[in-house]
């Protein structure tokens, strides 16, 4: 199967974007200051000052590509002891979006005690079709080979890594973690993800929409009526977190919103089963009241934060 630009399946990404981008601010478009209360009432402001610790921002992992990493360390850190570190990935449909989106969940778990990061990576568009969700894998390889060098460089002891995403960002989060593991620079502790879809088929997407993600995220031409095929059905596979979960695969805890529209109840139906299928260690929170943005069920924000705080203990102790 030969390898050329995919207009179509870069268009469907776009029109996913803004359709995530509509989710996510839904209830909050009549006002900034409606904004502010639905941010305040998901838990997602954190305020970060100089008392609170280090903000490192702008490190850069690969200077051709112009990609950086934030840290953010916190203050009164036992370098004599191991210290949890948390990767964050940005959403954004795999085709926008900044590290600095991700911040806020950097922040609250550094003050938790955790050293945590957020980075860049390349993002898919017409311009640049050689960039596949392969390439943001690889990537991620990179980042975490810089953060763990420097870090060491510092001072601190950071022997696992847990990684985490929202979205676009989960997805990868999840991919990496299952199908990555094996060549992660420091060793995967656990994933934690949110809204993340987990399966690329045909049954999570429908088939006009599954062929266009596939497309675009492998550079590869896949057309809905051939999803059946073999090689179809391989890259589709190579997209999809679910297709590498195994016995072996690292604990994992996600959440997803009851009234999701983009990321619908598939993704957290299949995979919930395949961990329980494989017994993998995993918790799952369910937001029965959000939308894509999860803002609507502050409990559950506090459930998930416990139960990662709870996998950090366990796994990084």
């Amino acid at each position: 199967m030969s390898r050329r630009p995919v207009k179509i399946g870069c268009t469907i990404i776009t029109v996913a974007a803004v359709v995530l981008f509509i989710l996510f601010i839904r209830g909050c478009i009549s006002s900034a200051q409606t904004l502010v209360k639905c941010l305040n009432h998901g838990g997602y402001l954190v305020q970060w000052t100089k008392e609170d610790g280090q903000e490192i921002t702008g490190l850069v992992y690969n200077s051709a590509k112009k990609l950086k990493y934030d840290l953010y360390i916190p203050s009164g850190l036992d370098k004599d002891s191991s210290v949890p570190l948390l990767l964050f990935i940005h959403g954004g449909a795999w085709n926008s979006g900044r590290r600095q989106d991700i911040a806020y969940a950097c922040k609250y778990y550094a003050k938790q005690g955790c050293i945590t990061a957020t980075l860049d990576y390349s993002l898919v568009s017409d311009k640049h079709p050689e960039i596949t969700i392969y390439t943001m894998l690889d990537e991620i390889t990179e980042c975490i080979g810089a953060m763990k060098k420097d870090l060491a460089e510092r001072g601190y002891k950071t022997p696992k890594i847990a990684i985490s995403g929202f979205s676009a960002g989960g997805h990868l989060a999840l991919l990496y973690s299952y199908s990555r593991a094996a060549e992660s620079p420091i060793p995967i502790a656990f994933v934690f993800e949110k809204v993340g879809p987990s399966d690329f088929s045909e049954k999570a997407w429908g088939a006009e929409m599954s062929a266009a993600l596939v497309a675009c995220g492998t550079n590869q031409k896949v057309d809905a009526a051939d999803l059946g095929l073999p090689e179809s059905q391989r890259l589709v596979a190579s997209l999809s977190p679910v297709s590498f979960i195994t016995k072996d695969s690292v604990p994992t805890i996600f959440a997803y919103g009851g009234k999701d529209d983009l990321v619908k109840d598939w993704h957290r139906k299949i995979l919930a089963e395949t961990l329980e299928a494989n017994g993998v260690t995993h918790i799952a929170v369910d937001f029965p009241n959000s939308h894509h943005g999860m803002w609507d069920d502050p409990d559950k924000t506090e459930e998930f934060r416990k139960a990662v705080l709870s996998y950090c203990e366990t796994y990084m102790p």
